[in-house]
């Protein structure tokens, strides 16, 4: 039921980008079926790769980075944007800031890297700045990459659960065709 009503809305989405600047600019490879099919594969990977790419601190960038990847990956890709919005104007300082300070946990933990910038003495702000901008984006990658994987799974999982079956409705029984009487005539009649 829900694939269905998936199935309608990105037609819905479809008749929208038709005349849009998207449309102009992508020209008709944004309409291509890889990219609007609703197979376990390539939702899998539209889910993958937009959460791929909201985790990444990439904020301004993250819609187009999700066309470009679905484009070539040919994932579903209404999946792929809407998954990159995880990360939007309310969420960022929070995720950001999780993913700097989990950078900056590995980083200092991890001997030989820890060894590489302590020898650089990073102690000027634009060297200050480089240090930070790589806490970030270690950190980042790693939740990109946990989530990335996390969420493909799941939906590989979820879709591969048995769905409960429809019942028959009531009030309209089935019945064969040799047996069901005419209308207009009596279920036992003869000839004489």
């Amino acid at each position: 039921m829900w694939l269905r009503l998936w199935q309608r809305k990105q037609a819905s989405i479809r008749q929208t980008l038709k005349g849009s600047r998207f449309h102009r600019f992508w020209g008709q490879t944004l309409f291509h079926n890889l990219l609007w099919r609703t197979d376990r594969r390539s939702i899998a990977g539209g889910l993958a790769l937009g959460l791929f790419i909201a985790f990444t601190p990439t904020i301004p960038f993250q819609m187009t980075l999700a066309i470009i990847g679905a484009l070539l990956l040919k994932v579903n890709l209404p999946i792929a944007i809407a998954a990159c919005w995880i990360t939007n104007p309310l969420t960022a300082i929070p995720i950001y800031t999780a993913a700097w300070k989990l950078g900056k946990y590995l980083i200092e933990h991890i001997g030989i890297i820890h060894s590489f910038l302590t020898a650089h003495h990073f102690e000027t702000k634009s060297a200050h700045l480089i240090l930070n901008g790589i806490y970030l984006w270690t950190g980042s990658l790693v939740f990109s990459f946990l989530a990335a994987v996390s969420g493909g799974l799941l939906v590989l999982l979820l879709w591969k659960m048995p769905r409960p079956r429809r019942r028959k409705r009531r009030g309209s029984p089935v019945q064969s065709s040799s047996s069901s009487p005419t209308p207009g005539k009596p279920e036992n009649s003869e000839k004489f």
